[in-house]
C-alpha cells in the first residue's frame, strides 16, 4: 500500500504544484503589469490565495507524504528480506527485491547497519553481506510507541 500511495502522491503533487504554481506567478504578473484598483486586486488575491497557493500546499504536502511512504516501504521490506534470510542481506539482494539502484541500496543498507550494528563478510565471489544480529528486531507499533521509546531513550542519556 506504500508503493501504492507513494507513487500516487508523486503525481497529484506534481500536478498540484505546477497548476499553482502557475496560477500563482499567472496572476502576481497580472497584478504588477496591471496596476489593478482595489476591488480587483482583492479578487487577485482571494483568487491565488484559493487556486494558487492552496494547490501548492497541498502539493507539497502530497509529495512530502509520498516521500515518506516510499521510505517507509522500503524499510518495511528491509525487515522482511532480513526475516527471510535469518539476518544475512547482500547489497544486490536488496537492491532486486526493493528495486532501487544499488549505490542508493547501498546507503540505506549501511545506515541500517550503523543503526543495528551489523557485521560485514567477504564472500567467495567477492561481494559484501551485510550480517545483521540473530535477535529479533521489534518494530514499533504505532508513532506513540515511536516517541516515548523516543523520548526514554533521551531521558536515558541526560
Amino acid at each position: 500500500m506504500n508503493q501504492v500511495w507513494s507513487k500516487l502522491g508523486k503525481i497529484m503533487g506534481g500536478l498540484c504544484l505546477v497548476s499553482g504554481g502557475t496560477v500563482s506567478v499567472g496572476i502576481v504578473l497580472s497584478i504588477l503589469i496591471g496596476h489593478p484598483g482595489s476591488i480587483l486586486l482583492t479578487i487577485l488575491l482571494t483568487l491565488m490565495a484559493f487556486f494558487g497557493l492552496l494547490p501548492l500546499a497541498i502539493g507539497g504536502l502530497c509529495l512530502y507524504t509520498s516521500f515518506r511512504a516510499e521510505h517507509h516501504a522500503i524499510r518495511d521490506r528491509f525487515f522482511v528480506l532480513l526475516q527471510s534470510n535469518q539476518g544475512r542481506l547482500s547489497l544486490l539482494d536488496f537492491a532486486a527485491a526493493t528495486r532501487l539502484e544499488p549505490a542508493i541500496a547501498r546507503r540505506h543498507l549501511d545506515l541500517w547497519a550503523k543503526e543495528f550494528t551489523a557485521e560485514f563478510e567477504v564472500t567467495d565471489d567477492g561481494d559484501i553481506d551485510y550480517v545483521f544480529a540473530n535477535r529479533p528486531l521489534a518494530l514499533p507499533e504505532n508513532r506513540l510507541q515511536v516517541f516515548t521509546t523516543a523520548v526514554r531513550d533521551v531521558l536515558r542519556s541526560l
